[in-house]
């Protein structure tokens, strides 16, 4: 295609409708743990219509508050050989270009192909001349079932050209191995001609809103960490004459550009896996500590209700540790996601139940009329035997309190005393306005405080304290959104930047993220998330989100970064 008066040859972007989302999050994170990231660092766009975060994807039209809200990647394993089945058998000729030009990627990165004539399959193909070409976008192939199409290549004959197969075929598998369109970053300032791309695409059947959503819509700088745009890549739009107001064209990529090289690379390392944000780390006492994260909808479906009563909603999980531990070590947890409807209560209570020497079951559950769509925690396990550092928890239901902790054993020097919230009973029918924090810190303990204001309807909060003992191997701090922005400058993405002062030779390797204060409206959703990004030695990008009809004026959290 030279010009705007060719056939129309396009592609699409396929997303999952609204009620397979719960479906592809689940597949996302069962394919590939590595997806449901704390630091998320590549542009993969979330599951149908889940509102994408940082580096997660464009918002599409028509893109509501979703039901389900927990952002993942939609990366595969890395190092994973995908199984690609045909369902329209198409000629050997065109059979053995796709098979050609899908494997292009696998010279740059640790991502394989295998072609199979039956059985189970990853990516199924066909070659159908009434619906363009289009693929699902990695993970979400899972979604579908084993007779449909997840990828379709829709002009392609014996007599197309060489280059035309090198370009459709290298884009389509691109999208099949997570990557989106480059003209949807922030950094692509395309002077659109709006009316002439809207009768372009008419031609093919595209309403306005797919054209938006496909040509039109780009993530924000809140959304992703871009580089410059990469007018070679071959995830990028052809441009023709007419398509811009000033001009501009984009003469149709055939080939991978060194950006997609240096890209595809990071997305699938070679000769490495994709490492999880939370790993084990061992030798002083800072690094027996262990951290990970629980949230309700990775909680494996078939444990979700079965041990609970009718009137409760929750999700049973089994996390397994690194170490095998002689005695059950002690966890410690706060929460960092919340996703619930506008419902009277906002109601969360996360529990842990047995506790073994390698494993333990976890319940984050609301109640009555609390509508949860998801939560979250973060843990952060305690070695037995371990008396470096200390914990414990608190509970009250009064809206000012003031509480006086002793630590079970005095401390050489003061430590560092870090709070959180872990449980919250709170009406809705008035603002949710609640703060905890430690003060008057010494060596033999410190005095815990919960606030509440603006008539906040308090029924209980309950919170987590942790003791680290000064020289260890850890940087702990807050932060807050007060820090960017006024509590009055709304907005649904706020992101700062803290700088660790723990000396770390290297990006710390378990990062342990909780909220410690909230300041919402009443009456509205309450969505709100807790991530890390652009982890070095010396200073982390963190993030609080907000999404739907929530008004979020303020928000903070406690870090505690382990090094390596």
């Amino acid at each position: 295609m030279s010009s705007s008066d060719d056939p129309p040859y396009f592609c699409a972007q396929m997303f999952l409708p609204s009620e397979l989302a719960e479906e592809g999050i689940r597949k996302a994170i069962e394919k590939n743990p590595g997806n449901e990231l704390l630091s998320p660092g590549m542009p993969i766009p979330a599951a149908s219509d889940i509102i994408p975060a940082f580096d997660m994807g464009p918002s599409g039209p028509g893109y509501r508050a979703p039901a389900l809200a927990l952002f993942v990647g939609k990366r595969w394993k890395n190092g994973q050989t995908l199984r690609v089945r045909f369902l329209d058998l198409g000629t050997p000729y065109i059979r053995s270009k796709v098979k050609q030009y899908a494997n292009v990627w696998s010279e740059y990165a640790n991502i394989y192909f295998k072609f199979v004539d039956s059985g189970y399959a990853n990516i199924r193909v066909t070659f159908n001349p009434k619906g363009g070409s289009w693929s699902y976008v990695g993970t979400d192939a899972e979604v579908k079932s084993q007779d449909e199409p997840t990828m379709n290549f829709g002009w392609f004959n014996d007599n197309t050209p060489e280059e035309s197969f090198s370009r459709t075929v290298t884009h389509e598998f691109g999208h099949a191995i997570g990557c989106v369109h480059e003209h949807s970053q922030p950094k692509a300032e395309i002077q659109w001609n709006k009316e002439f791309i809207y009768n372009h695409y008419a031609g093919v059947g595209w309403d306005r809103d797919t054209v938006d959503f496909n040509i039109f819509s780009r993530y924000t700088t809140e959304e992703v960490e871009s580089t410059e745009f990469d007018s070679t890549s071959i995830m990028q739009y052809p441009i023709y004459p007419g398509f811009t107001t000033n001009g501009f064209v984009l003469l149709p990529n055939t080939r991978l550009s060194q950006k997609d090289k240096e890209f595809i690379r990071k997305m699938y390392p070679m000769n490495s896996s994709i490492p999880s944000p939370f790993t084990a780390v061992s030798g002083t006492a800072a690094r027996n500590l262990e951290v990970g994260t629980f949230n309700t909808i990775s909680a494996q479906r078939g444990q979700s209700t079965s041990s609970l009563s009718r009137n409760t909603k929750g999700r049973l999980a089994i996390i397994n540790f690194s170490n095998h531990y002689d005695d059950a070590p002690e966890l410690v947890m706060g929460l960092n996601l919340l996703n619930f409807e506008n419902s009277q209560k906002l109601r969360i209570l996360p529990s842990v139940g047995t506790v073994r020497s390698r494993q333990a079951m976890l319940n984050l559950k609301s109640w009555n009329n609390a509508t949860q769509d998801a939560s979250g925690l973060s843990w952060l396990l305690l070695p037995p035997g371990n008396k470096e550092f200390q914990w414990g928890t608190f509970t009250t239901k009064q809206a000012r309190t003031e509480e006086a902790i002793s630590f079970s054993n005095q401390y050489s020097s003061d430590p560092r005393v870090l709070v959180f919230f872990t449980t919250l009973d709170i009406d809705k029918s008035a603002n949710c306005c609640i703060d905890t924090y430690p003060s008057e810190v010494t060596t033999r303990g410190f005095k815990l405080n919960i606030e509440t204001w603006s008539n906040t309807k308090l029924l209980e909060c309950g919170v987590s304290w942790v003791a680290l003992p000064a020289g260890e191997d850890i940087a702990s701090g807050t932060f807050n959104t007060d820090d960017i922005r006024a509590s009055d400058n709304l907005r649904p993405n706020t992101r700062g930047k803290v700088a660790f002062r723990a000396g770390f030779t290297k990006p710390p390797k378990s990062l342990f993220l909780a909220l410690n204060m909230l300041n919402m409206e009443k009456d509205t959703e309450t969505r709100i998330r807790l991530y890390a990004s652009n982890i070095t030695k010396d200073e982390m990008d963190w993030h609080i989100d907000s999404w739907g009809n929530t008004t979020l004026y303020a928000a903070a959290a406690t870090f505690i970064a382990i090094g390596s």
